[in-house]
């Protein structure tokens, strides 16, 4: 009788946790662009002002998606080297483009959610409660130096471009500060909203309503330069002061916005990444709270 040695026992465990995760990833991207309401973003009913992009692209596109956060979580958990867990974001996102035809639907989710992923593999390896903050935490302790100063950046992106241009941060400042604007603004903002409305797609849109109001969204500065993002800072903050989606028409005053951001050809895509990793990490908390 061949006995099972106690290694092999947390080996099937953290397979299975990379698992969960997985899904879990992948169900918050399904339910970002699931969501309605968003100005200027794709979801079921509206191209937002993208012509290149459709829901089906971006449900393809998570498709291909399936096993990478998984494998990210795994490597955190296994403590792989720095450039390990950037190559397998690489491989991801070459995946990614393959399915879309070149079109860019989740470079931003291949690279919050990743090391978001391989910060969760590196918690379960240290037997520690699963927790946003937690999450933060490991981040910054283990790779805010790398990816701040070692992190190889490609100038041509628009971020890049973004920074060198107008000293703009972006996703890279955001993942080595352990989601700071998340941990700060979003859940904060989704936690009290769904306390009030008890609905998750009121909490998702004024969560994404104040990253708007919050972000230096490089997506609204590429599309639109900087005075295009201190109008749509200023419009969510508006549209906040008015009591957001606590409104008895707050839908009719997203359409407004909706109409300016689609006749602009603004798209809050920053926001939206970050939206993507709040949604994740209410999962990853409901899911894992009870782990240890």
């Amino acid at each position: 009788m061949q006995t099972v040695q106690k290694h092999d026992h947390l080996f099937l465990d953290i397979s299975q946790h990379a698992m969960r995760l997985d899904l879990l990833a992948r169900t918050a991207l399904y339910d970002e662009v699931s969501l309605a309401h968003k100005p200027g973003l794709v979801c079921p009913t509206t191209q937002g002002s993208h012509q290149d992009m459709d829901f089906s692209l971006f449900e393809r596109s998570i498709q291909s998606l399936t096993y990478y956060f998984q494998e990210q979580c795994l490597n955190g958990y296994h403590d792989v080297s720095f450039d390990s867990i950037r190559q397998c974001g690489i491989q991801a996102e070459q995946d990614m483009m393959a399915a879309t035809k070149q079109v860019n639907t989740h470079k931003g989710a291949i690279f919050n959610l990743g090391f978001a992923s391989a910060a969760v593999g590196k918690c379960l390896a240290a037997d520690t409660p699963i927790h946003a903050d937690a999450v933060s935490k490991m981040l910054k302790q283990t790779w805010q130096d790398e990816l701040l100063h070692h992190l190889e950046r490609n100038p041509n992106s628009h971020g890049q471009r973004m920074r060198s241009q107008y000293g703009i941060t972006g996703a890279i400042e955001e993942v080595a500060s352990g989601f700071k604007t998340v941990m700060d603004v979003a859940l904060p903002h989704y936690s009290a909203t769904y306390e009030k409305t008890a609905d998750q797609n009121k909490a998702a849109i004024q969560t994404l309503f104040a990253l708007m109001a919050h972000l230096q969204d490089t997506n609204i500065v590429w599309r639109g330069g900087l005075s295009a993002l201190y109008i749509v800072q200023d419009m969510a903050k508006q549209f906040l002061a008015r009591g957001g989606v606590l409104q008895t028409h707050w839908v009719e005053d997203v359409q407004k916005i909706e109409d300016y951001f689609v006749q602009h050809r603004l798209s809050p895509g920053g926001s939206a990444d970050l939206l993507g990793v709040t949604l994740f990490l209410q999962k990853v908390e409901h899911e894992f709270r009870n782990h240890i």
